[in-house]
């Protein structure tokens, strides 16, 4: 079984490759997608090297939980957007969400 940082560490990375998709496909956001996009894959990098450790005194699952709840958050914003996609974002922002909570709680819990 997966433990949280695992899951988180592949959405984090998923999210960065959906921003700079993004931005590639969406020329007015292509910079703020792929400065997202390159702080998700730092924070993927720091959390799977060290998931107990902190940056800045804040606590690396902390700040991937915080990051994978801002991504839910636009995942929602993209799902009102976009009936075609809608329900597909919706499920994702679920997703993200509950392994923002877990990962920010228990970075070492494994998923049951």
């Amino acid at each position: 079984m997966p433990t949280h940082t695992e899951l988180a560490t592949k959405l984090l990375n998923d999210a960065a490759e959906f921003f700079k998709t993004l931005g590639e496909q969406n020329p007015p956001l292509k910079d703020q997608m792929e400065e997202n996009g390159t702080v998700f894959k730092q924070m993927s990098g720091l959390l799977a090297q060290e998931p107990t450790g902190a940056l800045n005194g804040t606590p690396h699952a902390e700040l991937a939980g915080k990051l994978l709840q801002d991504a839910s958050t636009f995942f929602i914003t993209l799902a009102n957007q976009n009936e075609p996609i809608k329900e597909q974002m919706l499920e994702n922002a679920n997703v993200y969400k509950q392994i923002g909570q877990l990962v920010e709680k228990d970075p070492t819990g494994i998923l049951d």
